[in-house]
């Protein structure tokens, strides 16, 4: 994750920088705009990944060799791609770029820590508690039913959308 981590610090300095420079005054406004990247990077993880990458071949994959790490981080187009796409979403929704770099640098903050929380999932590292539960809710969607449990990170959006088997509740 090298390589692509250092990918991904650069854009988010590149996002976080254009909104410090251009927001420098109103450090609130910053602080709210990022954290409201963050909160729409569970939401964008939950939907990728109910929606789009159960019909792509590289998360089947994923569910197929469930440990490699190939196949555990999404791939580098896809990543860059839509971090462009939703730049000018965001950018286009705020009304400006240094809004919409603010939040996707709360985006990117979330993916990392996604990417992240999901190869120590699939590791063999016991971790703490907060690790073993989201262990325990992600394998339920790997090794129980493919139909529930979508979030990674948060099973925020799978108890919202009720995509939280009835025995889990």
């Amino acid at each position: 994750m090298g390589v692509r981590a250092g990918i991904f610090g650069v854009l988010f300095v590149a996002a976080a920088g254009v909104g410090v420079a251009s927001l420098h005054r109103r450090p609130v406004w910053l602080a709210i705009l990022f954290t409201l990247g963050l909160l729409a990077w569970t939401i964008i993880e939950y939907l990728l990944h109910r929606l789009a990458f159960h019909g792509f071949a590289p998360h089947y994959e994923h569910h197929a060799f469930p440990t490699d790490p190939v196949y555990i981080v999404a791939p580098l187009w896809l990543s860059l791609s839509s971090t462009a796409v939703l730049l000018a979403l965001f950018s286009l929704a705020a009304g400006s770029l240094a809004a919409g770099a603010s939040i996707v640098a709360g985006v990117i903050a979330g993916y990392m820590a996604y990417e992240a929380i999901h190869l120590r999932i699939h590791s063999p590292a016991a971790g703490g508690k907060l690790l073993r539960a989201l262990r325990k809710h992600h394998y339920y969607h790997h090794f129980a039913s493919d139909r529930v449990c979508f979030g990674v990170t948060s099973p925020l959006w799978d108890w919202i959308f009720r995509s939280v088997p009835l025995e889990r509740s």
